[in-house]
């Protein structure tokens, strides 16, 4: 251990050096280590959060952004491919419907020739064993077209009505007014709410000259 003797020399020593050092010399200062003091260590000083954060996750953030982005837009295109799918199957649904119902309509109308056979028929049928023959075809016929929703149109006695009505001739009456059917020249039929064949009529002028 060093004596007093010792300790008052090194200080005079240090302050002659201080003195006689010349302008922009060095002065060496006694280090940390030396001194007792420890270095920081490296994080712990500084701002914070300059060298300690989370440098990943704030560079996640940008695509996070931009995955939810295209995670929306794909979802949109397949709203819009569904919606546009259920548009094509309700399409070709309905045109299916509607090419059966015209192929019906067709087979349909092409039997009223037939009908209308059957009942010159049954104008001229007797009670003979042929003619109940007949009757029982024209029986089933006409339940075959009330099956498929085919009704005959009712003509004689209503109003000259063109929708359902197809007029072939104009002549006087002494009993309907004018604009009324007073004689049915071919039947008529219509099916649902529409017309398969109008009737054609012929239709009252109204009171003959006098």
């Amino acid at each position: 251990m060093p004596d007093e003797e010792d300790i008052a020399k090194n200080a005079a020593n240090d302050g002659a050096e201080q003195e006689n050092a010349a302008p922009g010399d060095t002065i060496v200062e006694p280090r940390a280590e030396e001194a007792g003091e420890a270095a920081p260590a490296d994080g712990e000083a500084g701002e914070p959060g300059a060298a300690g954060g989370n440098p990943e996750a704030a560079a996640d953030k940008p695509g996070q952004a931009a995955l939810e982005a295209a995670l929306a837009a794909e979802k949109d295109r397949a709203v819009r491919l569904y919606a546009d799918f259920e548009n094509f199957r309700r399409r070709m649904e309905r045109e299916r419907l509607e090419t059966w119902g015209r192929a019906e309509r067709d087979v349909l109308a092409g039997l009223l020739p037939v009908i209308d056979n059957f009942d010159r028929a049954m104008a001229q049928a007797g009670d003979d064993p042929f003619s109940e023959g007949v009757r029982m075809v024209y029986a089933s016929m006409a339940d075959f077209l009330k099956k498929h929703g085919v009704e005959p149109v009712v003509a004689v006695g209503t109003a000259f009505d063109p929708a359902i009505h197809e007029a072939v001739a104009y002549q006087p009456s002494p009993e309907a007014p004018e604009g009324i059917v007073i004689y049915e020249t071919r039947k008529g039929y219509r099916i649902g709410d529409g017309v398969l064949r109008p009737a054609s009529v012929i239709v009252s002028s109204g009171a003959p000259a006098q």
